[in-house]
């Protein structure tokens, strides 16, 4: 998986990293409203046991099985197991999206947000053009991990402006987030931490022009 140029092209001017940063790729302003579903959704492993319900997800397809089993190994910090099953999926079939939407939100369970900016941005890269809408909390969630604050609370932002029911105050996201996985919940927690104590004006700026 290579490069930022998908996304880069729908947010302001990338900014250079210091340290040992992640890029810096900033939101443009204009809200994310596409409910791009084939690329989201929760693995059916998730809610259901196969061993127990064989009959729920008949003949699921091998790329499907397996990212759903990554995904699930992945949130529950099963890290070897879920690199096995994301790796065999990527060489089956490595365009796949809604693969790539599971192995980034998996790298951000597993503390690994360099993979995870890189497997979001090889899944928008295949559909150029597009504003999914769960771009924004995707990039608040790995920046937040790569203890980049301004960058995170940029997307943050962005978040509110394209789902403002789910993601418009503080308590909105905690309600819509109480589900989420322990690992996504302490980064929540860590970004509404990051909002509550303000951010740079010079990154409110470029977020927003």
């Amino acid at each position: 998986m290579a490069g930022h140029a998908a996304l880069a092209a729908e947010v302001a001017p990338p900014v250079e990293p210091t340290g040992n940063g992640l890029p810096v790729l900033l939101p443009d302003g204009r809200p994310y409203t596409d409910p791009d579903v084939t690329a989201r959704g929760l693995p059916e492993a998730s809610a259901f046991n196969q061993a127990q319900y064989p009959s729920v997800f008949p003949q699921i397809s091998p790329v499907r099985e397996l990212t759903d089993e990554g995904w699930l190994a992945a949130s529950t910090h099963r890290a070897s197991a879920a690199q096995i099953n994301f790796q065999r999926a990527l060489r089956i079939k490595p365009n796949d999206r809604r693969l790539l939407w599971a192995y980034g939100w998996s790298m951000i369970n597993l503390g690994d947000p360099a993979c995870a900016l890189e497997a979001f941005q090889r899944n928008l890269s295949l559909r150029p053009g597009q504003r999914p809408q769960w771009v924004p909390m995707a990039m608040a969630l790995t920046y937040t991990a790569s203890g980049q604050r301004d960058a995170a609370l940029a997307w943050y932002r962005a978040a509110a402006l394209s789902d403002p029911v789910r993601f418009g105050t503080d308590n909105a996201t905690l309600r819509t987030t109480l589900h989420w996985t322990s690992s996504e919940r302490a980064l929540i927690r860590q970004l509404i931490g990051y909002a509550a104590q303000g951010d740079n004006p010079s990154v409110r700026e470029l977020a927003v022009r």
